[in-house]
């Protein structure tokens, strides 16, 4: 089993992760390697890193379910959750999340013991130059606030003594990958790229940690913030620019990964609330741009020098659809497409009494009522909520026509689908049941799955002609 282990540091970092789960789900291949995440943010009870947990949890468990034959395992599926996914501590025979220390309640001047100094010693004043008032008074668990000066002090020691590290220490070997993702513009991700990547390649004494293939893709200021003075904020997005300069230039004669994804706006055209404690940032094209990256990465091999990449647009419109994106996304458009496709049947197919595998392949009531099947459907709803939200944000990746089920035949902008509804759908269903026998396997959600990419395909593999 090749592994990739991917690193998911502050905000960014879970964002584009939940980005690469979802096209994962929708069919995007990782080219055999089994995707790790291990998410490194110090916020102890940020609500977006629970839901990504919980967004990975139901992956796995569908992955899983695809594959399980009652007593022996089947091989990874064509299409849909075709990847594998493990967290660090499963591969690490825990059952406790091994990421639970990443973060502290404690004050940051408590963290670096500023009280022992003396009012004349030196280092004092050192401390009083090198951070604010508000800085030493922040406490960890809220993160680092945009301030790489603080997250450089205290993710060295976060993470070298970290049970997630040791873990990936133990159990990368030859031919695994790593992928780091953060953004550049704020506190945890711009001091946890370069932290981490210096970790991981001084790590002299494990040679297959050390030469471990390495990509990241860093993420540029693409979104701002709503006026600090109105929320109370240490968190001022009119700095982000100047920020970002200053760690691009450290970043050019320091970082050490093999390939290095650069990606982020022009302009900062969308505008958040400003809340460091809840961060419920809508889902953004950039970060769905950023999670193409890993699977780029997953198909090239080793360079013989670093190779610095990123993407163009074809046409910089307010809302992005197949013509403005440019033929470089057509797998990303198919994959989401595919997905919005599998929902309307994993919303609708329970209502349809005459449908013919609900006899001969047992996709009946009980079926729909079974544990995998209510699984796919909670991630559906996940699913469908993070595509409405990239199809309505500043600036749109909304190349579907998702909110029209009887008019399917444009379900893709700018594309004419053979298939006008939903029953093209399920008569393609029934032709890919007659391929297989029951003694092929007893797994009725993998043929459910199997059928389901399959008569989907046979529509939408049109866009890449």
């Amino acid at each position: 089993m090749k592994k990739v282990f991917v690193f998911c540091i502050g905000g960014t970092g879970i964002r584009v992760m939940k980005s690469i789960t979802m096209l994962m789900a929708g069919g995007m291949s990782t080219n055999g390697y089994t995707v790790v995440p291990i998410i490194l943010d110090p916020h102890l009870d940020l609500e977006e890193k629970k839901n990504l947990h919980s967004l990975i949890d139901n992956y796995e468990s569908i992955y899983k379910q695809s594959i399980n034959n009652g007593t022996s395992t089947l091989n990874h599926l064509e299409g849909f959750f075709n990847s594998e996914m493990l967290t660090i501590g499963e591969l690490n025979n825990q059952l406790n999340d091994t990421q639970q220390a990443t973060g502290s309640k404690e004050k940051f001047s408590s963290y670096i013991d500023v009280s022992n100094l003396g009012t004349r010693d030196i280092n004092n004043y050192l401390v009083e130059t090198l951070f604010s008032t508000k800085n030493l008074n922040n406490p960890l668990s809220v993160g680092f606030k945009g301030n790489p000066n603080v997250g450089t002090v205290v993710l060295g020691d976060m993470i070298e003594g970290a049970d997630w590290f040791k873990a990936f220490k133990l159990h990368c070997e030859k031919d695994d990958r790593v992928f780091i993702i953060s953004s550049i513009f704020g506190g945890t991700g711009a001091s946890g790229y370069p932290l981490l990547e210096k970790k991981i390649r001084g790590t002299n004494n494990q040679p297959t940690v050390k030469n471990a293939l390495m990509g990241a893709v860093t993420v540029l200021p693409y979104f701002g913030l709503k006026d600090p003075s109105s929320s109370g904020s240490d968190i001022d997005s009119t700095n982000f620019y100047t920020k970002t300069k200053a760690a691009l230039a450290y970043y050019q004669n320091t970082v050490q990964s093999d390939y290095l994804y650069y990606v982020g706006e022009k302009t900062l055209r969308q505008v958040y609330e400003n809340d460091e404690q809840k961060q419920e940032d809508t889902a953004n094209f950039i970060e769905l741009v950023a999670a193409s990256a890993l699977f780029d990465f997953l198909t090239r091999e080793r360079p013989e020098r670093r190779q610095y990449m990123t993407r163009a647009i074809e046409d910089d419109k307010e809302s992005m659809s197949l013509p403005s994106l440019g033929d470089g996304y057509k797998d990303i458009v198919k994959s989401v497409a595919d997905y919005m496709i599998l929902r309307q049947l994993v919303e609708h197919l329970s209502d349809e009494p005459f449908f013919p595998l609900s006899k001969d392949r047992g996709l009946n009531s009980s079926f729909y009522k079974d544990s995998a099947f209510l699984s796919l459907k909670r991630f559906t709803d996940v699913y469908f909520k993070w595509y409405h939200e990239l199809a309505t944000n500043n600036r749109a990746f909304a190349p579907l026509h998702y909110d029209n089920p009887r008019m399917m035949s444009g379900f893709i902008k700018h594309m004419n689908l053979d298939a006008k509804d939903d029953s093209y759908y399920l008569l393609e269903m029934i032709k890919a049941s007659n391929a297989y026998k029951a003694k092929d396997h007893s797994n009725k959600f993998r043929f459910f799955l199997q059928f389901a990419y399959e008569a989907i395909n046979h529509y939408t593999k049109k866009i890449y002609i």
